[in-house]
């Protein structure tokens, strides 16, 4: 029993010590936010790199704000059109319930 604990305690500081040397290098926003901080001596990527970033960035969020607006309008398309559709069913449907009752008045 102890040679198992053993075993899993130096397993456990193994991986502990390998998990510590490999955290990844921060980029994008992080980055950014770290070059304003620290400034240019301590900073991961350029300002220009920085700015091209928040550029692509917003022009991300811009692309999926349109393709929801797009999928909205044609949700919103296929919404009315099955209205309509609806709409012609019931009349169609009164319409018959109309007839049946004009025949029923004059007894066929």
């Amino acid at each position: 029993m102890t040679k198992i604990k053993l075993s899993l305690l130096t397993l456990s500081i193994l991986a502990l010590s390998t998990f510590q040397g490999c955290t990844p290098k921060t980029a994008g926003r992080d980055s950014a936010y770290l070059n304003k901080n620290r400034g240019a001596a301590g900073a991961q990527i350029s300002a220009a790199e920085a700015q091209q970033y928040n550029t692509q960035q917003g022009l991300a969020a811009d692309e999926i704000r349109l393709e929801n607006m797009k999928r909205h309008q044609t949700t919103d398309a296929i919404q009315e059109g099955a209205g309509a559709a609806s709409s012609v069913s019931n009349a169609t449907s009164g319409a018959v319930d109309a007839i049946n009752s004009i025949k029923g008045l004059f007894g066929k």
